[in-house]
Formats: C-alpha cells, structure tokens, sequence
C-alpha cells in the first residue's frame, strides 16, 4: 500500500544540495564578472535564490500529484510539447537584438520547450507501453516501434531545426535508454539508431558550426585561440583547481576567460575552486540519485511506475555526465546545464519537477518479492 508522506530521504537530501551548490557556485561564477562591468554583483544571485525557492516549491508539489495523473496525461502532454516546439518558429524570443528560435518569451520569464519534451518524453513512452503491454506479443511487433517513437522523432527532428542539438540527442539517448530498459526486442530497437544517427550525421555535415565543434573536440590545443577557446580555457580550470581547488569565490577562469561558466562551463568552476575533491564529491552526488532511482524503479509493482522512474532517474544522470564530458573535452559544446546547480529557470524547474516525480515514485506499492529488501 500507499505510504503516506513518505519519501526518499538520501533522494531528497541529494536534491537539496545540489540546489544549494547552485545557489553557491551560480553566485561565484557571476558576482566579481557583474562587478568589474559596473553591473549589480548580486542580480544572478537574487535570481538564482528566486528560482531555488520556485523549484523547491515545484519539486512538493510534483511529489503530491497521484502517479495515475501522469499515466493518464502521457499523450496530452507529449502534443502540448511538440505544440510548444513548434511555437518557438512563429515566436522566438529576443536575446540581445537576435531571435533565438529556442525560447518562448512569456513577458516575465522565457521558456525553453526543449527541455521540458525530455520529461514528456518519458512520461508518453512509459505510459504507451504500459497501456500496450497487456495486447498479446504487441512489444514485439514493429507496430509498437513505431507508434512509441513516433511522436518524440517528431520532436527530436523539430529540436534539431531550431537548432539545439545537444537537446535532440539527449532525447534520443533516454527515448532509446527507457526502451531497452523495457526489455524491448534488440533487433526491434536497431531501427531507432539506424534512423536517428544518420539524421544527426546528416545535420552535423551540413552545418559549418556543428562540424567545427567536432574539431574542437579532437583537438582543443591547437584551436584553443579559435573554435577549442572555451574547451581549453575549461581544461585549464580544472588543472588550476589542483586537488584541494583554490577556494570558493577565488577561481579566475569566470573573469572573462570562460564564457557562459555559470550555465554550460559550471562543473569547470566547481574543479577550479573545489577541486579534485569537490568535482569528484559532486559525481558521487549524481552516482547516488542513480543508485537510488534505479532500486526504487525496479521494486515498483507497476509498470508505468518502473519505467518512469528509470527513465527519470536516467535524465538526471546522463545529463549530469554529457555537461561533465563537455567540461573536460570528451563531448563536444552542445548547451548541457548541470542538473540543479547550473543557472537556468527552465532546466531547473523541469528536473525539480521529476524530482519530485521520483520522490512521489519512492513511496507508491512495492512489489512482493522486493518488500524484505530495505536500506
């Protein structure tokens, strides 16, 4: 049975600090930068405690939604996402005197749809399979294939057009990852990467930009004047940091060295002012939420709960190591925030809502044979 009010203690504790952590290093990162271009040093701190305060907030009340609302709503919200992707064409936001077809500009606060179709996504494909599983041999069937991808390849496609494609391919990698979780035949799954990979090969080869990224990539010395800039400058954040970091607040890579340190580049100011030991404690952070997410997943009687709660569990995660990668140049720059802890209303907001999804997801009914395995 239900348990009241319970939920995840070691869960919530991770969440927590990690929002705290980017209440910490979002105000580092920005502060002395505001202050030397004659800007308010508090304006990202203000802003960052606000939208902390919100995702808290979002986070209790996510985890007070019935788990059935979200297997109902599968379907409505997967359309209102793709909807919402197809509103950034016909009203991009304005960013410095340029419309940026990635952003809905609600007046007060702007949206970024592409990350919430990554919570949508989940929540369509664990309840297309839960409501599918009971048909005889349908997950085994090409039907089931496509109809289950169907909907979130049309929004991959329309998130590589705005274009953002770091985006489009976490999308693919958590559609493809809740599928094998799923226990979907291989082969069946074999078409989703003989379709996608093409399609992001072809974007890549056809854009200049996305091609110079790659040989950022391969080589960040000997561009690091040109395209390998923020890579190298990143690199060199975590190699100034040492193992002991030079201190909160007195990192330098954030005067003008390393653009965008308080969104894309921030695990590269938590190695340069923390440390080995603060970026390695901050991975163990993220290896936790994996390890208690996957096990709340797997007890779970329900499939829908299961699935969805790997599926979250997984978004969280590799999100985290894609923005790790990016910062220490195994992936190539492609926008990852650090999950809670990097500046960023959208991103926070939607990870504090499956977070309290999966918190929601730690109290619903075990099954029998899990209910003597406890931590």
């Amino acid at each position: 049975m239900i348990r009241d009010f319970y939920f995840d203690r070691v869960l919530v504790i991770c969440f927590l600090v990690l929002i705290i952590l980017g209440v910490i290093f979002v105000f580092s990162a920005t502060s002395t930068p505001s202050l030397i271009n004659h800007k308010d040093p508090y304006f990202y701190l203000k802003r960052e405690v606000m939208w902390a305060a919100l995702s808290i907030t979002v986070m209790a009340l996510s985890y007070l939604v019935p788990i059935d609302f979200w297997k109902k709503a599968g379907y409505p919200i997967m359309i209102l996402s793709i909807i919402l992707l197809v509103l950034v064409f016909i009203f991009p936001a304005e960013i410095r005197g340029v419309h940026v077809k990635r952003w809905i500009d609600l007046g007060i606060v702007r949206f970024q749809p592409s990350e919430f179709v990554k919570l949508s996504t989940l929540i369509f494909v664990a309840s297309y399979i839960s409501r599918k599983e009971m048909t005889n041999g349908f997950l085994n069937s090409w039907s089931f294939i496509i109809g289950v991808s169907s909907l979130p390849a049309i929004a991959i496609v329309l998130v590589l057009i705005e274009p953002h494609k770091g985006a489009a391919i976490l999308i693919a990698v958590l559609l493809f990852a809740v599928l094998v979780s799923s226990k979907v035949p291989a082969r069946k799954l074999l078409l989703l990467p003989a379709v996608l990979i093409p399609m992001f090969l072809l974007f890549i080869l056809s854009s200049d930009y996305a091609l110079k990224r790659v040989e950022a990539l391969i080589d960040p010395v000997h561009n690091r004047t040109g395209i390998s800039y923020q890579v190298f400058q990143s690199i060199l954040a975590f190699v100034k940091g040492g193992i002991t970091g030079e201190g909160i607040g007195g990192g330098t890579q954030k005067l003008k060295y390393l653009p965008e340190i308080h969104t894309d580049f921030i695990f590269a100011l938590v190695g340069e002012e923390t440390g080995f030991i603060g970026a390695v404690a901050v991975i163990v952070i993220f290896l936790v939420i994996l390890y208690r997410g996957i096990k709340i997943s797997s007890e779970l009687d329900d499939t829908f709960s299961q699935i969805l709660g790997a599926g979250i569990t997984y978004m969280i995660v590799i999100q985290a190591f894609f923005h790790m990668a990016v910062n220490v140049s195994l992936f190539p720059p492609t926008g990852f925030t650090l999950p809670f802890i990097s500046y960023g209303g959208s991103s926070l907001i939607v990870f504090s809502i499956a977070a309290g999804i999966l918190l929601r997801l730690s109290k619903e009914p075990k099954s029998s044979i899990y209910s003597r395995w406890k931590l």
